[in-house]
């Protein structure tokens, strides 16, 4: 089962948004990163939803079946587990986000508080300087390792 954690970030001086995608195996080591920028001046709530559009989409794009996908919107998590209705600004991504998960074997949704998901708010944070899209395959973004370590030491002591 791997972890899908994702993350929004709005950059208003350029009338754009940027997602990060970071994907680890049970044992916390990182399978594949991305950091996509989209040209689009979309609210906070809505850049979160597509947010967790994109872990899905990556998530399928490189091969994974069964995933936790985790994001730090509690509302936007309310919505994908159906414990509360969408704003409609978001229903259609939600809507979306939900039919998708028919393409894998197993999607589960979990919530983490913002300073738990600093990884994925760093790699969309970075987008901001990209044109597209960036994606690491089982390597770790170096802007994001000192995040990972306090990560992995987090996890440890949870356990």
């Amino acid at each position: 089962m791997f972890k899908v954690n994702v993350d929004g970030a709005i950059f208003s001086s350029q009338s754009a948004m940027g997602i990060g995608v970071i994907i680890r195996d049970e044992e916390v080591r990182v399978e594949a990163a991305l950091s996509k920028k989209i040209m689009a001046p979309l609210g906070a709530l809505e850049v979160e939803a597509k947010a967790f559009e994109a872990g899905l989409l990556f998530a399928k794009d490189i091969g994974i079946q069964e995933l936790v996908l985790e994001g730090d919107s509690i509302t936007i998590y309310s919505a994908l587990c159906e414990i509360s209705s969408p704003p409609s600004s978001v229903e259609p991504i939600i809507v979306g986000v939900n039919a998708l998960c028919s393409d894998f074997r197993r999607v589960e949704f979990s919530h983490v508080r913002r300073q738990g998901n600093s990884p994925a708010h760093l790699l969309a944070k970075h987008a901001k300087g990209i044109a597209d899209f960036s994606t690491w395959i089982k390597e770790n973004p170096y802007f994001i390792e000192q995040a990972l370590i306090h990560d992995v030491i987090a996890f440890s002591h949870t356990k």
